[in-house]
């Protein structure tokens, strides 16, 4: 019995670390120095490296391309890269809010990685909205909106990383089911996972950025994951019963414990509690609770939308890579 026992709390041991280990570094991109050729790998489903002689050929692998006059062809490149253009996208205060490019990933996927580059002028102004992706249930040939409104569960999810305005600080910008509201009336603005004010946005810098989305299985369960590199360097992984930290209203902190607040729908007001030193396990992501909402779109976006008259922002974006195992950095 006791060598039962033994060995039952070292497969414990094992699974929990299995849970909590994904890779950094190099991944897929080790095989393709430069990412030259990087598309045909078996695992990538989607690659964009702009090396295009002319705006107008977006529209062979992007099916929504908006406000295509902010976009030029650049000769400024992420280091290491095989190729000689990236895409800049230069938005002007009170000219628009910026501009975007939309594709959808068909038949859709239970989990992808999706890796990009970027770089911020120095003087790009506070972004609102940036990279996005998730799905739609039906899949649609354009992005859709319903800002501050909770998804049902059957019809969508969206993720976004984002340099979050003035702090210029990287966290997500995240729609589910079961995301939390905020004051003062519960309103459901897209819910924060990292509140970190020391992972800060580099600007005048080539980045590289990758996500992770794992879909929960089966859909009532909240077995969902999200996690997030930069620079091959692995900032945030969240699922079930990992990492610990506690609610403000819309936001998770993690390694945090004390009061926490979260806004109660059935007596429209909130309800407080307190949560042990370090937090509570992360309940885990519920993403969907229908099998046929699944990742199917991937969403470049630029969206300033305070920027002064005439003020310039300049964001840079390429070698995006979208695949169905962990990419890394350029090689």
């Amino acid at each position: 019995m006791k060598k039962f026992f033994l060995v039952l709390l070292f497969i414990l041991f094992i699974l929990e670390a299995d849970e909590i280990k994904l890779p950094e570094g190099y991944g897929i991109s080790q095989n393709y120095p430069g990412d030259k050729n990087i598309e045909k790998d078996e695992n990538v489903i989607f690659f964009e490296d702009f090396e295009i002689k002319s705006l107008d050929e977006l529209k062979n692998k992007w099916e929504d391309i908006r406000n295509i006059g902010i976009m030029s062809l650049s000769e400024d490149i992420p280091p290491k890269s095989f190729g000689k253009y990236s895409l800049l996208m230069t938005h002007i205060g009170g000219n628009g809010t910026g501009g975007h490019l939309y594709k959808r990933l068909l038949p859709g996927y239970e989990q992808l990685f999706f890796r990009f580059y970027v770089k911020f002028d120095s003087k790009c102004y506070p972004i609102h909205h940036f990279f996005h992706v998730g799905g739609y249930n039906p899949s649609t040939p354009w992005p859709q909106g319903k800002a501050g409104e909770k998804p049902n569960g059957n019809e969508r999810f969206t993720i976004g990383i984002e340099p979050y305005g003035k702090d210029w600080r990287w966290d997500y910008y995240v729609y589910w089911m079961d995301m939390r509201g905020s004051p003062p009336e519960g309103k459901t603005w897209g819910n924060s996972f990292i509140n970190n004010s020391a992972l800060k946005v580099e600007k005048d810098k080539w980045i590289c950025i990758e996500l992770m989305v794992k879909m929960n299985e089966p859909v009532n369960e909240c077995n969902g994951e999200l996690a997030l590199w930069i620079d091959g360097k692995l900032k945030s992984y969240i699922g079930k019963g990992f990492p610990k930290g506690i609610w403000i209203y819309d936001k998770f902190i993690p390694d945090k414990g004390g009061k926490s607040i979260c806004w109660n729908y059935e007596k429209n007001g909130p309800d407080y509690f307190y949560i042990p030193e370090g937090g509570l396990p992360f309940e885990g992501f519920r993403w969907r609770k229908d099998e046929k909402l699944k990742l199917n779109f991937i969403w470049v976006l630029l969206y300033i939308t305070k920027a002064p008259y005439g003020y310039i922002s300049k964001v840079w974006f390429d070698n995006i890579v979208v695949a169905k195992k962990y990419i890394g950095p350029i090689k």
